[in-house]
């Protein structure tokens, strides 16, 4: 296996479980089915070959994790007179739309997959590629539009508005979380996630010496910026970002953070650089922690077991601190000039919307969490989601999280992050966290100067 973990790969695991990682990635996998006793989406007949026909554009690995194509069906058959077709989207498909825009020939009506609180949602936004939604929710009669805006998670909703408009349709959301062994984390008597820093630094140092023999790490992170030293800013910080919109490097404690990072990498408590081979690792039963996307803690179930893995907030720099956690929403825009956007956005509420409580389930089984509150009502009520309670935490947690400001420095700052780190935690680098810090901040506004200019 790669240290990239793809979603299709996920599903494999999904349909087969920790055998199932033995399997080609190539496979062609079945979308997770429905758990027994759930009602099953009936064979639908394709729309007449007369029926306007709808194009959505679609990444791969959403339709291969849900069943757009199943309700595409449903929607066709209930719906006569449209004809709802997906397409997966292809290298270069957005310069493709934006030339057809400009053209005024655009052949499709919805595109995605785009990411809220990240930067292309507001990519596609400022580009003019997709269009505000509220008009054609407001314009739809089916049942739960009127529901979709005011029963989404504010912050969630919050993250796909820009100027008072809604503009991208978020079927689920991740959140960046600590993904703990409750076996491992037991043989060292610690029966809950750490909560705060200093706790966390503690438990990993007794994992590492009772599973120094059998060479199990103690936890790890991800290369990403949101998802390691980036999540422990936000962990600290009630506004973790400057007036510049850039995290807050040279705060005291994003320098603990940094520091903090290096400590786990020196003394071994993580894998090399923090994060070499966390997945295989983490798959080998060898790996006992790791701060990543909340869907991690659903791979990890799968492969040893709901008793075995749990899914918690991540530690913070002191109890309670901090603004929360990095999330973002998976979106689905209506494309600026589309034909037929009514017909789209009825598809998109049909498909995605609150009333639609196996489409809601089919999210939490493949570890991405429903956007609605009413979803979670389907945990407390079905005893076949009991193991995805964890949810409702994480529900919590970004209700009062922070998105990211509405433009792509995140993703620069992660540019440079991922250059300077690993000279900062290489044994004996003599790089300071101060240094590292500043380094990143330079060549970050060095290059949103030049994107400006």
């Amino acid at each position: 296996m790669t240290t990239k973990f793809s979603r299709r790969q996920f599903l494999q695991l999904s349909a087969t479980g920790a055998a199932g990682l033995a399997m080609a990635a190539c496979a062609n996998i079945p979308v997770p089915q429905a758990p027994a006793g759930a009602t099953q989406a009936p064979t639908a007949q394709p729309a007449a070959p007369e029926a306007k026909v709808v194009r959505i554009l679609l990444d791969s690995w959403a339709t291969g994790e849900m069943p757009f194509d199943t309700f595409a069906r449903e929607f066709n058959e209930s719906h006569p007179g449209v004809n709802i077709q997906l397409q997966s989207t292809f290298e270069g498909w957005d310069t493709k739309v934006m030339a057809q825009i400009s053209a005024g020939n655009l052949e499709w009506s919805a595109g995605g997959i785009a990411s809220s609180a990240s930067s292309s949602l507001p990519r596609w936004i400022l580009s003019g590629m997709i269009q505000p939604m509220d008009d054609y929710i407001k314009g739809a009669a089916e049942k739960g539009a009127s529901d979709v805006l005011t029963d989404m998670i504010p912050t969630i909703r919050k993250a796909s508005e820009h100027e008072g408009k809604f503009w991208g349709f978020p079927y689920s959301f991740e959140n960046i979380s600590f993904n703990w062994r409750t076996d491992h984390f037991g043989e060292v008597g610690a029966t809950a996630a750490p909560a705060t820093w200093d706790e966390w630094l503690s438990i990993a140092r007794k994992l590492k010496a009772w599973g120094e023999e059998e060479k199990i790490i103690a936890t790890s992170f991800i290369p990403d910026l949101d998802a390691s030293v980036g999540a422990m800013i936000y962990s600290a910080l009630e506004n973790p970002f400057n007036e510049d919109q850039l995290l807050k490097w040279d705060a005291p404690e994003a320098i603990d953070a940094l520091e903090l990072y290096r400590t786990f990498v020196w003394e071994g408590l993580t894998p090399p650089h923090g994060f070499d081979g966390w997945l295989d690792l983490y798959y080998a039963g060898k790996l006992s922690s790791v701060q990543a996307q909340s869907s991690r803690g659903v791979w990890g179930q799968l492969a040893f077991g709901t008793d075995k893995v749990v899914t918690s907030q991540i530690p913070t720099y002191k109890k309670g601190s901090g603004a929360g956690t990095a999330f973002w929403g998976n979106c689905i825009g209506l494309l600026t000039k589309g034909p037929s956007p009514q017909d789209a956005m009825n598809y998109l509420i049909f498909t995605m919307g609150p009333q639609n409580e196996r489409w809601q389930k089919q999210c939490m089984q493949t570890g991405k969490t429903p956007v609605f509150q009413s979803a979670y009502k389907l945990i407390e009520a079905d005893p076949q989601f009991r193991n995805y309670a964890w949810m409702v935490e994480m529900r919590n947690q970004v209700d009062r999280s922070m998105s990211r400001p509405f433009n792509n420095y995140f993703s620069i700052q992660d540019t440079f992050y991922r250059k300077y780190l690993v000279e900062f935690v290489e044994p004996n680098s003599t790089m300071t966290a101060e240094a590292c810090a500043a380094a990143i901040v330079k060549d970050a506004k060095d290059e949103i100067a030049k994107q400006k200019a």
